[in-house]
């Protein structure tokens, strides 16, 4: 349902309509719907599924840090990693995915159906880091902690090629490079989580 995604990406949730979405998939409508009940559970499942993918692997990221670092706790700067290089990762499969994940989210930012797959992706993802860190950073406030990675959550949106950035002339990820950005959003993330420390 790639196509799909990609126009969640141009035209929104409300943008774009399932016939629209079958004919650019190349399938009958009525496939789409034996599989959702509505254009808004497709919207939740797509979003979610890439989450999802980001998320398994920050979690083993994280794993591997609590094993290699056990009985003590890892360095901010892993952490930080753990949570900013599966983007990165996903970027150097398929760019257009990540690029339309988050352009699709992006125009969805505070509706229901937004808070609502925060909540089922997101927000678990967030406790377990949160935990890591502030055991990284004990003598740092909680709320100091998830402040750090909300930053890191916007942050790493910067990394899609945007409207905001082609009318800047900009971009990112060609002017540093893929790794050169990753780095630079690792420390400057690890600078700011250990200045509450």
């Amino acid at each position: 349902m790639v196509a799909a995604l990609g126009l969640f990406a141009q035209k929104g949730l409300h943008g774009v309509g399932v016939r629209e979405i079958a004919r650019a998939a190349g399938v009958n409508v009525n496939l789409i719907s034996y599989y959702f009940k509505s254009k808004d559970e497709l919207y939740a499942r797509l979003i979610e599924a890439t989450a999802h993918d980001l998320n398994s692997a920050r979690s083993a990221i994280l794993e591997e840090l609590d094993h290699k670092y056990s009985p003590g706790v890892p360095p901010v700067s892993d952490i930080m990693y753990a949570f900013v290089h599966p983007v990165f990762e996903l970027i150097q499969r398929d760019a257009r995915v990540w690029n339309d994940f988050i352009q699709a989210f992006r125009r969805e930012m505070g509706t229901a159906i937004w808070r609502d797959v925060n909540t089922r992706t997101l927000t678990p993802v967030m406790r377990r880091f949160v935990t890591a860190l502030h055991r990284s950073l004990p003598s740092a406030k909680r709320s100091d902690v998830v402040f750090v990675l909300e930053l890191a959550v916007h942050s790493l949106t910067i990394t899609a090629d945007s409207v905001e950035s082609t009318l800047l002339g900009e971009n990112l990820r060609a002017d540093r490079g893929p790794e050169g950005l990753e780095n630079q959003l690792v420390q400057a993330l690890a600078a700011a989580a250990s200045r509450f420390s």
